[in-house]
């Protein structure tokens, strides 16, 4: 073997046992942390950001089920604005910024990200649900509004079987009852009444095509169904958020017994 042979298999071999040294040593990703919200409300205000959520902390299902239902509601709702807080901060980079982040994006006192969440709660003989809206603001052009509705059947008597469970479309629709398609009909015949002259048609028909991404925001007040659409699901963001009221009288033949 010759010397410069010699030499270059030495220094692979270096190489390849650098590699497999830092392999075998290097420190495993860390979890995503799990965020615990004291109270009923969360606030955090940083140079770089200000946080402000409130959530729930108890449910009428603690009367009408039993506080293991109660509390796995909670548990459920209150994952959520963890994540989203969670999520905030993490796509905010707000740890790493540099000097030159901070002058490019004007960070001051009166100009923040901002994250806020709030609910309200609606009900129905036979459910109650919790709605989300969660606002953020990372200097893109405007804010963005987003919901998320969290519904549970809070009938213990009926035959669902269901009692303290959040339900989904397909846990309140019956069986082969082509429910996402009717709403999509509907969606589609009411919206222009609603969105008024701010209509596109085109948003409108991408945003209510019967997938359960589009119809996922639901819930029952009283005896309407209700689907909340986010600015730019079914119209330009001027137009604002859109609410869809369907009496559930209007949905009867589809609905399950025990959510008509």
């Amino acid at each position: 073997m010759t010397k410069n042979l010699l030499i270059g298999s030495i220094a692979a071999f270096v190489i390849l046992g650098g590699i497999i040294f830092y392999a075998a040593t290097k420190p495993l990703p860390a979890a995503a942390p799990t965020m615990t919200l004291p109270g009923n409300s969360y606030s955090e205000h940083t140079p770089y950001y200000d946080i402000a959520a409130n959530y729930a902390t108890s449910t009428p299902l603690l009367a009408d089920v039993g506080p293991a239902a109660n509390a796995a509601a909670v548990a459920l709702m209150n994952k959520f604005v963890g994540d989203t807080v969670t999520q905030f901060k993490t796509d905010g980079n707000f740890a790493n910024l540099t000097q030159n982040d901070i002058r490019v994006m004007g960070f001051n006192q009166d100009h923040k990200e901002k994250l806020q969440i709030v609910y309200l709660i609606a009900s129905s003989p036979h459910t109650v649900s919790y709605i989300y809206t969660t606002y953020e603001d990372t200097f893109g052009a405007h804010g963005n509004t987003f919901f998320k509705t969290f519904t549970f059947d809070t009938d213990p008597s009926t035959s669902s079987g269901r009692a303290g469970e959040p339900l989904s479309l397909a846990d309140v629709f019956l069986p082969g009852s082509s429910y996402l398609e009717t709403l999509s009909g509907l969606a589609r015949a009411q919206l222009p009444g609603v969105i008024g002259s701010g209509m596109s048609a085109q948003m409108l028909d991408n945003g209510t095509t019967a997938e359960d991404k589009n119809f996922a925001a639901f819930f029952f007040d009283n005896k309407d169904f209700v689907i909340l659409f986010a600015p730019y699901a079914v119209a330009p963001y001027a137009a604002g958020p859109q609410t869809l009221r369907i009496p559930v009288a209007q949905l009867a033949n589809i609905l399950k017994p025990e959510y008509r």
